[in-house]
């Protein structure tokens, strides 16, 4: 996933792009967690292979902070579109079509939001909770209290496996924590915290954070976005940024075609 602002045209990188898995080489890990991981990567191989093209509404609330205060909103409407490549490898490609802005028809304007995020729908299980990407990746169980029949799960950067190619987008400092339903081992919740430097204030840290639920499309189920959160923290130099979009009225999408005689054909005797 990537968000991105226009402070000072200073382009945010991805906060959460780089979820990913793995634990330190050389550990024995508790059999319980690796079991849960492999159970939960399997479902992320699954959503990964078999969603179709969809799409929904997206409502988005884009803003600039300064002490708490709103300085400047953007508000979006938009219908939003998930499709699959048609590349052998058929990866999933994020687009939205903007209705309103602030209210107002878009009339084909370009958008211009404090802070834009994209992502959610098609990397960020992909790149953190994947088989390819379990070495990136320390895990633990999370103590938090939580609603009966859910788990916690925290991460870390395993920096003993930076210089491995798969990790090579991991940021060192990365840490996260993910929530899954013990009945389906679904991710009903996975969010990120990255340091994230913007010019020469390296204070601010960016976290972003995917909420799930079941939705149905043409009878079968699959757990997709229903909100999507991403912020940067304030600091004595920089103002705060928050992007929060929420996501309902899902459809799978297909096009169809149809053969009509041309009308400049002779008709046959």
């Amino acid at each position: 996933m990537s968000l991105a602002s226009h402070l000072r045209r200073t382009s945010f990188l991805c906060l959460l792009g780089g979820f990913a898995t793995v634990t330190v080489q050389g550990q024995h890990p508790d059999p319980a967690l690796e079991q849960i991981l492999t159970r939960v990567e399997a479902n992320t191989d699954r959503y990964k292979a078999s969603v179709p093209s969809f799409f929904c509404d997206e409502h988005i609330v884009s803003q600039e902070l300064h002490d708490g205060s709103v300085k400047h909103e953007t508000t979006i409407e938009a219908l939003f579109r998930v499709t699959r490549s048609s590349s052998p490898l058929q990866t999933l490609e994020e687009s939205r079509e903007v209705s309103t802005i602030n209210g107002r028809p878009s009339g084909g304007k370009k958008l211009d939001m404090p802070i834009s995020f994209s992502g959610g729908f098609s990397r960020a299980l992909t790149k953190f909770l994947s088989a390819e990407h379990r070495q990136c990746f320390n895990y633990d169980p999370d103590p938090s209290s939580l609603p009966p029949g859910t788990e916690a799960f925290t991460f870390t950067a395993n920096e003993g496996a930076s210089g491995q190619p798969g990790c090579s987008s991991i940021q060192a400092g990365t840490t996260g924590k993910f929530v899954i339903d013990s009945s389906t081992w679904q991710v009903t919740h996975i969010e990120r915290t990255v340091p994230h430097p913007i010019g020469k204030d390296s204070a601010v840290r960016g976290t972003a954070s995917v909420d799930f639920a079941p939705v149905t499309l043409n009878g079968k189920t699959f757990w997709l976005p229903l909100t999507v959160t991403a912020f940067t923290t304030e600091t004595s130099r920089t103002n705060a940024f928050r992007f929060t979009a929420t996501y309902a009225n899902y459809h799978r999408f297909a096009a169809t075609s149809s053969i009509v005689p041309n009308a400049a054909d002779p008709t046959p005797p």
